[in-house]
């Protein structure tokens, strides 16, 4: 018995923002933004380009809400990096190393946005002195994570077992 995709993907969220906003955020080393991943590697599956922004925006929003950031902050650039992905996901299809490059990228599009966009809202929070390393090390922590998770994700997602096999 196959689980209606809908489902997987509010568990894999729903799963995302608890350990984003619990595990790591408690941890004082850089830590991936799962959430922001997860929204980043939706594009890579068969859902309609339309219901991945949604989630994007969806699961943002709800980040804002639990943190104390600006509301709405993390929605407009969760929402901005997924349309990103879904505008560029062909060239994550080369092989594993091109897309955790790819996934890489696009986590620094979308820290750099959100500090930008953070200091132009004064959010105090995100600005210090670890700023500049977070712009640098979460898009790596991700380019990590991605490629070692995103087939697995794809295929849950997809509940394809051929879908997105890597050269």
């Amino acid at each position: 018995m196959r689980l209606p995709r809908g489902l997987i993907v509010a568990t894999i969220i729903l799963v995302a923002v608890i350990v984003q906003t619990t595990l790591f955020g408690q941890i004082d080393i850089i830590a991936p933004d799962l959430v922001m991943l997860t929204a980043i590697l939706l594009a890579l599956t068969r859902i309609r380009p339309e219901a991945t922004l949604a989630i994007a925006f969806a699961s943002g929003l709800v980040v804002d809400l639990l943190g104390s950031s600006l509301t709405g902050l993390r929605a407009v650039v969760f929402t901005v990096t997924a349309y990103l992905a879904l505008r560029t996901r062909e060239r994550a299809s080369i092989g594993r190393p091109a897309m955790a490059l790819w996934a890489g990228l696009l986590s620094f599009v979308g820290v750099a946005l959100l500090v930008l966009i953070g200091i132009l809202f004064g959010q105090t929070n995100l600005l210090g002195p670890e700023v500049a390393s977070r712009v640098i090390l979460v898009p790596l922590a991700n380019m990590l994570v991605a490629g070692l998770l995103a087939p697995l994700f794809v295929r849950v997602v997809d509940g394809d077992r051929t879908a997105f096999r890597f050269s």
